[in-house]
């Protein structure tokens, strides 16, 4: 049975069939509210869809799903109940479902099945060159940003093509009633059909055996690690930066990215990670008093749709690409058009490469190298007489990686230029990401940077760092100004 601390337990391995009591292969999990794991021979059904759902699997030592249900409503509590990025990913790449070309399986109504899967696309492919100067971004960026992207993204093993989430991913709409097959008798094991009995309610029917699940959310949900947070200094006169989080989707043991500013009393949020609210409590701030919200790109590990919702709206800076792609989630999680999806922050447009200011400080934003369109910046002001310069990666490519796309045409020299030497010296503090493997950095590219550098997008640095490298910790409080 799992350690009920991690917040899984076996709810029944026991069915009546035929008026008898039988053993029966099925075990059904509860993961954390509003999500159950139902695991069998023929494969693994996830129940709900909150988010970090997957570090709660991975903490108890769960098997993992081939198949996600969603709830007829996708957001409670402040919270995405449709988190499907890493649970996606890991049956992807961890359970080689690419490798060995299977399908991962989402089942919602029909309209959710059409909304989740542009919210995956924009996801895990990103808007093409056109959608992104559709929206306003100005075409020779959209053509470096898609030539970027497409070099990163995922591909046909046959055809060398860019895959598109319909050939990894099979959408089964249901409304209440309907029923469908998912797995059919193979290897003497019975088939597996599941049945739409309300907006939170299915059965699942092993063979003869039926088993009624329900994982409807009544309060609101928890993460799997404890946050860490103390409360914060806003005072003016400072300039620091607060780690909500400092790892990835894949960490039980840490929130995702995300980071607090204090720029001379102004308040600003870098990202926003699941469980803000949380973070916020003890913190002791309240929503209404950060001042911005600036929005790095959609990859979930960085953002949950529905937190990052305050009455009245953020204002939200990002450039016109996140934010056509944060448009297209917040109308999938709420079933809006992205017409409607618009009144949900206050967009202030950024343009890279273009200084602005925002909250008395000086922002110059600039395009880093990632899977999907993404930002990082570097943040000036003086506070107290001393000049502080934050530097922030955002997500961003290893120099191996790098060189390896200028080689292969996947990056323009100019781009390639500009950002391997985007640092000068003069940075008081970096925030780099060195999360490793395709699509992030390599801590051992800075080691000689001399200046101070925080780690962040992984927990997972055993080497010990020379004097000015650390791995920032979630709850850190770092002091912009040294």
């Amino acid at each position: 049975m799992a350690d009920e601390k991690l917040g899984s337990w076996i709810l029944r391995n026991q069915v009546t069939r035929v008026g008898k009591q039988v053993k029966s292969e099925v075990q059904i999990y509860k993961l954390t509210e509003g999500a159950l794991l139902f695991c069998s021979p023929q494969g693994n059904i996830l129940f709900g869809c909150p988010p970090e759902v997957l570090k709660h699997i991975l903490a108890a030592h769960l098997p993992m799903p081939d198949t996600v249900v969603v709830a007829d409503k996708l957001h409670h509590f402040h919270s995405s109940q449709a988190s499907l990025e890493f649970p996606f990913y890991h049956f992807l790449f961890v359970q080689r479902g690419l490798e060995r070309n299977r399908r991962f399986y989402v089942v919602g109504t029909k309209k959710q099945c059409k909304g989740l899967e542009q919210l995956l696309r924009v996801t895990v492919v990103g808007p093409t060159a056109k959608e992104m100067t559709a929206c306003g971004t100005d075409a020779k960026r959209a053509k470096e940003i898609y030539q970027e992207t497409t070099h990163l993204s995922l591909k046909n093993q046959k055809t060398g093509k860019q895959l598109e989430i319909k050939e990894m991913v099979s959408f089964l709409p249901m409304e209440d009633g309907d029923q469908c097959l998912l797995q059919p008798v193979q290897d003497n094991l019975p088939e597996v059909r599941l049945e739409r009995t309300g907006g939170t309610s299915f059965r699942v029917l092993y063979g003869e055996e039926a088993h009624d699940i329900d994982f409807s959310v009544s309060r609101e949900q928890v993460p799997v690690y404890k946050i860490k947070q103390k409360p914060m200094d806003k005072s003016a006169g400072r300039f620091t930066l607060t780690v909500l989080g400092r790892s990835n989707g894949f960490d039980p043991q840490d929130p995702a990215n995300g980071y607090l500013i204090n720029m001379d009393g102004k308040l600003i949020l870098w990202d926003c990670p699941a469980y803000l609210h949380q973070h916020l409590r003890n913190l002791k701030v309240d929503p209404q008093e950060i001042d911005a919200l600036i929005l790095s790109h959609v990859h979930e590990d960085h953002i949950d749709t529905s937190e990052s919702l305050r009455d009245p709206p953020f204002d939200l800076y990002t450039t016109p690409e996140v934010y056509y792609s944060l448009l297209v989630k917040l109308a999938a999680v709420f079933g809006s058009t992205m017409e409607q999806a618009k009144s949900y922050h206050k967009w202030h447009r950024l343009e890279v490469g273009k200084p602005m200011q925002i909250c008395g400080g000086r922002f110059e934003f600039f395009h880093s190298v990632h899977a999907i369109p993404a930002l990082g910046c570097r943040i000036s002001k003086e506070v107290g007489g001393k000049q502080g310069l934050l530097h922030i990666s955002g997500d961003q490519l290893s120099k191996d990686s790098m060189a390896t796309m200028l080689k292969d045409g996947g990056i323009s020299k100019a781009r390639y230029d500009y950002v391997e030497n985007m640092l000068n010296g003069k940075e008081s503090l970096v925030i780099m990401d060195v999360g490793g493997g395709a699509i992030h950095g390599d801590y051992r590219d800075y080691l000689d940077y001399d200046g101070r550098i925080g780690y962040m997008h992984t927990g997972l640095i055993q080497d010990k760092l020379p004097k000015g490298k650390h791995l920032v910790a979630s709850g850190e409080v770092l002091n912009v100004l040294g």
